[in-house]
């Protein structure tokens, strides 16, 4: 492979890991450089980049910009290019799609899909009709919808329901009509409320939970979980995200390389956001963290099995992700295997890693031959059983329900309904027939947003007597029974583990298995 047209490549550890940097281990990386030496690149994809912006017209992203598909929110037009500071999106669409050999700066992962971009979040005021906007325009066209952001603020540990149905609408409608029918895949940001000892769950964010998405949480360059990277049953596999460490006494930042708004209007520069050792052409920047940055790297994969099978139903593109994800962090005591369904695979699954680290390569190859999977079909059970949760006494409330529908599981969801007003102290945990068990909830602080002692600084409080929000009612998901059979007795554990001094009810439950005939 030619690398001599892209000057900033051999920084791009997360295309190509060869150890390069402190941080770094050789190898821990997509490897998707097989996938660009077959001459696939993701041409003819369209991505939606759904951010704070996109500027059009940077010299490493304008060449790969779909003509009059971006929107902007702001003037009504499509130009979504910010002015200034909004450099977010921009950083999305370099991870993505910035061209490769042009001479410039870098490339994307899939360097010469299309690109769109909305500015959905110019603003902190975001409109129900935008929402839906977001995940619906460009409906026929858009293969895949990149979302590096969530309406849930990160950190605080708490289950925050939607207000309306309007963001749900949209992503439900996109997998049923997107692409004339086979659905656009979305693809989002786990959240990053592990940071500083945080204790948030991917679980407690009804974005990062549908069934509808694909949740990607990050890994640094060594292929371990970043520190801020949130867990959860829901995840469905990891990308590269960067990660900031001690090394030598001091911090080092080693993020994901991408472009940045040209000149100076962009973080490369801005006190408040660049990072050391940064790059002098300030159109560039080694600033980008989180799995905000995990995500577009997925999304780049996608574009890449997309072209190579536009065929692939939104469904379809899951599967393979899951089988196709390679095992990292092999150490790590939560690796586990599925029970699987007579003729499906094994699945390795970790709350830290949902199925692994995406593989481009593996999911290339393995998107040529696939064949798509048949309808889905759904199977509901709940029940009605008032019981009062132990409270901190080492006890714990079980319920159980039967399904006696077969089916290959594909995504479970669980909704739940307790009176319990400090919902933190409680854990979950479904069991499958199988004996897999999906951790839904953690015991853990809710924490309440405090200024800090300069401006714009925040600092987190422990919220004692109750959480803003309770699991009243909540819908929890999970990925960890892909592939295994419904049939059979599901079991729900509640403990009250928390020391807040306050009890409740297990009021209801409803198991909801999605999945398909054997």
């Amino acid at each position: 492979m030619d690398n001599a047209g892209d000057p900033l490549f051999a920084d791009q550890w997360h295309l190509d890991n060869t150890g390069q940097f402190v941080g770094t281990r050789s190898g821990e990386d997509i490897n998707v450089i097989p996938v660009w030496n077959d001459g696939v690149k993701g041409a003819g994809v369209l991505v939606a980049v759904v951010d704070d912006g996109l500027q059009l017209g940077h010299e490493d992203l304008a060449a790969n910009i779909a003509a009059n598909k971006s929107w902007d929110y702001r003037q009504s037009d499509n130009d979504p290019s910010p002015a200034s500071e909004n450099y977010h999106g921009t950083f999305v669409a370099g991870v993505l799609g910035a061209r490769d050999q042009n001479g410039l700066g870098l490339r994307g992962v899939a360097p010469r899909a299309s690109l769109a971009g909305y500015n959905l979040l110019w603003n902190n005021t975001v409109l129900n009709t935008e929402l839906y906007d977001a995940m619906t325009r460009n409906l026929s066209e858009v293969g895949v919808s990149s979302n590096s952001w969530g309406l849930s603020v990160d950190g605080l540990g708490e289950a925050e329901p939607p207000t309306d149905t309007f963001w749900h609408d949209g992503v439900e409608r996109g997998v049923l009509e997107g692409r004339g029918g086979k659905g656009t895949v979305y693809v989002w940001a786990a959240g990053n409320g592990r940071e500083d000892g945080g204790q948030d769950n991917s679980n407690y964010d009804y974005q990062a939970n549908n069934r509808h998405v694909i949740a990607v949480c990050a890994v640094d360059g060594r292929g371990q979980r970043a520190s801020y990277s949130e867990v959860g049953a829901n995840l469905w596999l990891c990308a590269p995200g960067g990660a900031n460490f001690l090394s030598g006494g001091g911090m080092v930042s080693l993020g994901l390389p991408t472009t940045d708004l040209m000149g100076a209007a962009g973080c490369n520069g801005d006190p408040d956001c660049q990072v050391g050792g940064d790059y002098q052409n300030r159109s560039y920047t080694r600033a980008f963290l989180g799995t905000s940055a995990a995500t577009p790297v997925v999304s780049g994969v996608v574009a890449l099995m997309l072209q190579v099978n536009p065929a692939l139903g939104w469904r379809d593109v899951r599967l393979i992700l899951a089988q196709t994800a390679r095992r990292n962090d092999s150490l790590d005591a939560d690796w586990s295997l599925t029970v699987p369904h007579t003729g499906q695979p094994q699945y390795s699954i970790n709350h830290q890693y949902g199925f692994g680290v995406v593989d481009a390569a593996a999911a290339v190859a393995r998107a040529k031959t696939w064949t798509n999977v048949g309808p889905q079909q759904i199977v509901e059970r709940s029940v009605a059983n008032v019981q009062a949760i132990p409270d901190n006494i080492g006890t714990a409330l079980q319920q159980q329900v039967s399904v006696s529908a077969d089916l290959v599981i594909e995504y479970v969801e669980i909704d739940i309904n307790t009176n319990h007003i400090y919902a933190g102290d409680l854990e979950i945990v479904l069991s499958a027939p199988s004996g897999t068990d999906s951790v839904l909830a953690e015991t853990h602080d809710c924490l309440i947003e405090v200024p800090g002692q300069t401006p714009g600084q925040v600092t987190y409080q422990v919220r004692f007597g109750t959480c803003a929000y309770g699991y009243n009612p909540w819908t929890f998901g999970s990925s960890r029974h892909l592939g295994e059979g419904s049939s059979g007795v599901w079991r729900l554990t509640l403990r009250d583990q928390g020391n807040q001094g306050s009890s409740g009810d297990l009021i209801a439950w409803t198991l909801r298995i999605y999945g398909r005939a054997p």
